[in-house]
């Protein structure tokens, strides 16, 4: 009779689940997991710092809309990984975190990474639990799994002690869950479908936000019909750009605006929070009527009043809604409301023209995202982790594929995108990837450029290098006075040397003019690269603008 151990177990219920890497920072609880990932093929991606395992579990999940998978050690490694659990949390998105934990023979008896971490991690998660039991391990990750998958997705959390690892039991004793999860897609009350419908049709000037719950319900193949039946204009925020082209001709890009105020909104899989203005003027009309399609029921009506709202999954509901136009519609032309919100978003752009092809020095933001903008290919993932640059980023680079931007998201979190930048890199290994980041965020998880050049990862890294902190600078010397700048200027350092003396690739660059061939040697270089790009540091973000003059 054959013997296992938890470790033994814990991998093989991951490899019936299709994981094939894990992300991971070793330590002395998890290495009962880490021994056994050898004999089930599972790959070890070992990070610089759990945080970034985390992120990197994220950028996996963003990347494939498949869970990601994390483990880290007990105590401190359970507290590191909490900024990565809080920013999946915010962004819905389906990690399984495995932390280690002592010996439950010595619980409460003082050893130092001892402590209760659940409280901890309980309300970042959907679900927490731990295992006391070893042949309960497969039984748990099912759990894990369901929770972290189910609904409205979301990061989920399981302890298991360090000698639950460790003991063997027979392998008899040990029975790993089937059927454990459904793919059932619930749909929308069809009468409200009906009435959403109708309100929609009737509409002089409709329009349709879409956010993240689309690309988790896999839902951009729904979301293209539907826009094209009904011929209705589309605004993507978040995880859901690129799941319609952005030169598609109903699409408006990220744009919180679509000229003149729409007059009914249908908003899918996403909130209606700040970064919508809360659905309230002056961003919206007060007197327009919203209609709503989430997962999660308590979303319905948050903020704001909903004239319609259907529980269910965005890819269900939006067949739904498909089906009902063309049975009661037909062949609908575009709308000269649709071509006024397209020339709206042709004529912003113009508007920029200026800063996109400056050859000041330095270098404007919007002319080095221009840059990177004709030079990466079409199916190029791009990610974007910073204040202004990420403001300037998402201004100009477009999306055409589903999953193939990232970004700080609802947390607005600074540092995760080197680590989502690798994840993206080892779901897609022969497309680029491009992360643009500014020099503040790439200061907080730079090290991981370490561990793409040792897991051969070949990202290219440009940092939108403005000397300080600038969203924050700017404010500072908006709202206090240029003389009191305090505890946000970085300096113009030469990271790229930083990356070269691990191995990569670096390059650093004043002129507009060089941005390009930099970003073609980087890339031909095979290797990780980080570009070091000064940037204007005069040059304050709308976003910026905005606020800074809010507060003031």
């Amino acid at each position: 009779m054959s013997k296992v151990d938890g470790g033994d177990l814990v991998a093989r219920a991951l490899r019936r689940e299709g994981i094939e890497h894990i992300f991971t920072l070793s330590g002395d609880q998890t290495q009962a997991i880490f021994d056994a990932c050898i004999d089930e093929a599972i790959r070890l991606i070992d990070t610089r710092h759990e945080q970034a395992a985390v992120h990197m579990a994220d950028g996996w999940a963003r990347t494939t809309g498949r869970p990601g998978v994390a483990v880290v050690t007990a105590g401190p490694g359970v507290v590191d990984a909490v900024p990565g659990m809080a920013v999946a949390f915010q962004s819905a998105s389906p990690v399984v975190l495995i932390g280690g934990r002592t010996r439950l023979s010595e619980f409460e008896m003082g050893f130092g990474q001892d402590f209760d971490q659940l409280p901890l991690m309980r309300p970042i998660t959907k679900w927490a639990a731990t295992c006391y039991e070893t042949k309960r391990i497969p039984e748990y990750l099912s759990m894990a799994f369901r929770h972290a998958c189910s609904g409205r997705p979301g990061p989920v959390y399981l302890d298991i002690p360090n000698d639950i690892l460790e003991t063997e039991i027979d392998e008899e004793e040990v029975s790993f869950p089937t059927g454990y999860r459904t793919q059932a897609r619930a749909q929308a009350e069809p009468s409200l479908v009906r009435q959403a419908v109708e309100l929609l049709m009737s509409a002089k000037h409709p329009l349709v936000i879409a956010g993240s719950g689309v690309w988790w319900s896999q839902a951009a193949t729904e979301l293209k019909e539907f826009i094209e039946a009904a011929q209705l204009p589309l605004i993507l925020r978040q995880m859901a750009r690129g799941c319609v082209a952005e030169d598609h001709p109903l699409c408006l890009g990220p744009a919180l605006a679509a000229g003149r105020p729409a007059d009914v909104i249908l908003v899918v899989g996403t909130r209606i929070n700040r970064w919508l203005g809360y659905g309230r003027p002056p961003l919206f009309a007060d007197n327009a009527r919203w209609l709503q399609i989430d997962i999660e029921g308590s979303e319905i009506g948050r903020n704001r009043h909903i004239e319609v709202g259907m529980v269910g999954d965005a890819a269900a509901v939006l067949r739904q809604m498909t089906e009902e136009v063309r049975q009661r519609f037909g062949t609908r032309r575009e709308s000269a409301w649709a071509a006024e919100c397209r020339g709206y978003t042709l004529g912003r752009r113009q508007r920029l023209e200026p800063e996109l092809t400056s050859n000041a020095v330095p270098i404007h933001p919007l002319r080095l995202c221009q840059e990177i903008s004709d030079f990466v290919d079409r199916e190029a993932t791009l990610v974007l982790d910073g204040g202004d640059i990420a403001v300037w980023g998402a201004m100009t680079l477009r999306c055409y594929g589903p999953g193939r931007v990232m970004d700080n998201g609802n947390m607005g979190f600074l540092g995760s995108g080197i680590p989502f930048g690798l994840a993206s890199k080892l779901a897609r290994p022969t497309e680029q990837v491009l992360v643009l980041i500014g020099d503040g965020s790439f200061g907080l998880n730079a090290m991981e450029m370490d561990t793409a050049i040792r897991h051969k990862l070949p990202i290219t890294v440009v940092i939108g290098n403005d000397g300080a902190w600038g969203m924050i600078k700017h404010r500072q010397e908006a709202i206090y006075g240029p003389d009191r700048v305090v505890g946000t200027e970085l300096g113009f350092t030469h990271y790229e040397r930083m990356v070269e003396g691990l191995g990569g690739y670096g390059e650093f660059v004043e002129r507009p003019q060089d941005i390009r061939p930099a970003l073609a040697r980087a890339l031909a270089s095979g290797r990780p690269a980080c570009i070091n790009v000064v940037t204007d540091p005069t040059a304050v973000s709308p976003a910026t603008r905005r606020t800074a003059s809010a507060r003031g």
